[in-house]
């Protein structure tokens, strides 16, 4: 059976590569004249803690993006709703009217009705939208939703055919790209060029890629696109920073020569988040490919993104965060807060290329307290699956942050840090609780079980939850998947016998962003028929071998490359 993902990170040389095994181009060399696209509007609203903020708060970021020489805009999703329209029109007026230099696009799936919104959007604002049409193309996604290739090919044509039609220029986004076969991104492109698509959109959807994939897939479409003549057809970036590579990838790409690169303001969108656009402009200024853009107009961008997204500025945001502002104003504050850092009393900055995940862990050092003194850690103990565990920590430290930085219980995912996307639910006391919403010191004395206590990988000892998400392909990214277990097992535990309405309201609280619901419901109800004795463990295991290698260092097979 085909594996569940195609792995385009493969160090040794079998993926297709345009420069070949350890011919890595020098960075920055095909860079020049990368245009930006500004997913803000888009993929920003996607975020758990997200909004849709006002139309006027949108126009007033347009403007900031034009300052920092953003060249694409995304103006949304018109399919979403009728305001989500009428806001793509009126953005694409502002746009007229002020004579801002950006190209509008907006979202679509590969399905005509959501086509036709966008060209009811461009005629109501007078002005050409760009329709970004997106389709899966992982296998892990054709499995959880029984699509074959000649429905995404229909998919492809009927929408490439629809924008064609109202004038529109059509791109083709694979959801996904980084983990898809290369016989299926062929028959895709193929169809989508076939129908006049003047770009293609590759993505990396889950933020799996590497710098090793990105050289290795590029280089694969530039050559397919060479074969065909189609040079014409341009390439774009989208990336995710799941792993924290959403900005080192999106760099490497331009500089294999793809010709729009995307990020979001603050780096917002979904799970933990896209390509930071403030810090990728900057990045590319560096390097050479753009101009430079001021630091005043980058912070303004920062500032107006987190006003329209309802989003707090990290106060170590390298552009626009209070603490880095105040060390540029030369102000004796920072300067004592620096201090403290080289004397490891408080936590340090993050690096650049991190600026908006969420909350970085706090030390296990006393914490400094504003009016001098130092804040005492406090001695605790929980029962972990059984087994007691003594720690210390700060009164203001999370029960996820306890499980995750302190004892290094990494299944328990951190996600929007608010309440709102149900990723890091654990156990406590038999009871799902919102790990991020729970200080540490509140479950002091009490049970506390995570993921990591459904079982080893050992198929005679693992929880039939795990079996069934597995079999029934419930995973998809994997990122909500700890909580939609923790929850699962809860319900269970308390009625061994739930209906599907039952079971739909117990893992309401868990949001997926990948919308595989179904799959998910499947895996809980099989699960529940294999507790009750009622079903045997699921035979065949589709996505067994669906793990893909460790990751390669960067130290080899390459070395001689670099």
């Amino acid at each position: 059976m085909q594996p569940a993902i195609y792995d385009w990170n493969s160090p040794d040389g079998t993926s297709p590569s345009a420069t070949g095994p350890g011919g890595w181009i020098p960075f920055g060399g095909g860079a020049k004249g990368v245009m930006v696209v500004d997913e803000t509007l888009r993929d920003g609203l996607q975020n758990a803690s997200g909004v849709n903020p006002p139309v006027g708060l949108k126009m007033d970021l347009l403007h900031a993006m034009a300052r920092v020489g953003v060249d694409v805009v995304s103006v949304g999703l018109p399919a979403a709703g009728a305001r989500h329209e009428e806001d793509c029109g009126l953005l694409c007026r502002e746009i007229q009217a002020a004579r801002l230099p950006l190209v509008p696009t907006a979202a679509a799936r590969t399905v005509v009705g959501d086509v036709l919104a966008i060209a009811r959007a461009a005629e109501s604002a007078g002005m050409p939208i760009e329709v970004y049409a997106f389709i899966g193309s992982s296998p892990i996604r054709h499995y959880s939703e029984s699509w074959d290739e000649g429905f995404l090919v229909g998919c492809v044509r009927s929408a490439a055919s629809a924008a064609r039609d109202a004038g529109l220029p059509f791109v083709l986004v694979t959801e996904d790209t980084t983990r898809a076969h290369p016989d299926l991104l062929r028959v895709l492109y193929r169809a989508a060029i076939d129908e006049g698509a003047a770009r293609l959109c590759l993505c990396d959807t889950t933020g799996h890629v590497t710098p090793y994939g990105v050289e290795a897939l590029v280089g694969f479409v530039q050559i397919e696109l060479s074969e065909w003549g189609a040079k014409h057809v341009g390439l774009d970036w989208h990336g995710h920073n799941d792993r924290g590579l959403g900005l080192p990838t999106a760099l490497w790409a331009a500089s294999n020569g793809v010709g729009r690169v995307h990020g979001t303001g603050l780096g917002v969108g979904e799970r933990v988040g896209n390509t930071p656009l403030e810090l990728l402009v900057d990045n590319l200024a560096r390097v050479g490919a753009r101009p430079p853009v001021p630091r005043k107009h980058l912070a303004e961008y920062c500032e107006l993104a987190a006003r329209a997204l309802s989003w707090s500025l990290p106060p170590d945001h390298p552009i626009a965060g209070r603490r880095f502002l105040r060390e540029a104003s030369g102000s004796r504050a920072y300067r004592v807060v620096a201090e403290l850092e080289e004397r490891e009393e408080v936590p340090p900055a993050r690096a650049v290329g991190h600026a908006s995940p969420p909350r970085a862990p706090a030390s296990v050092r006393p914490r400094p307290l504003a009016g001098g003194g130092t804040e005492p850690l406090v001695p605790m103990t929980l029962r972990l699956a059984g087994e007691v565990v003594q720690l210390a920590v700060h009164p203001r430290r999370t029960l996820l942050e306890a499980l995750r930085y302190d004892l290094d219980l990494i299944g328990t995912k951190q996600g929007c840090d608010k309440g709102d996307c149900g990723a890091c639910t654990v156990l406590l006391d038999g009871d799902p609780v919102l790990a991020c919403l729970v200080l540490a010191l509140d479950a002091d004395g009490r049970e506390v079980r995570t993921v990591e206590h459904l079982g080893s990988a050992d198929l005679d000892h693992l929880d039939p939850l795990v079996d069934c998400f597995d079999h029934a392909g419930g995973g998809q990214c994997g990122f909500c998947t700890p909580g939609m277990l923790m929850s699962a097992t809860a319900l269970l535990e308390k009625n061994p016998r739930p209906t599907r309405a039952e079971i739909k309201v117990a893992l309401s609280g868990n949001l997926c962003r990948c919308t595989g619901y179904g799959p998910i419901l499947d895996a809980v109800d099989q699960a529940a028929r294999i507790r009750r004795g009622e079903a045997d463990r699921p035979g065949d295991r589709p996505f067994a071998e669906a793990s893909p290698p460790a990751l390669a260092s960067h130290d080899a097979p390459r070395k001689q490359g670099l």
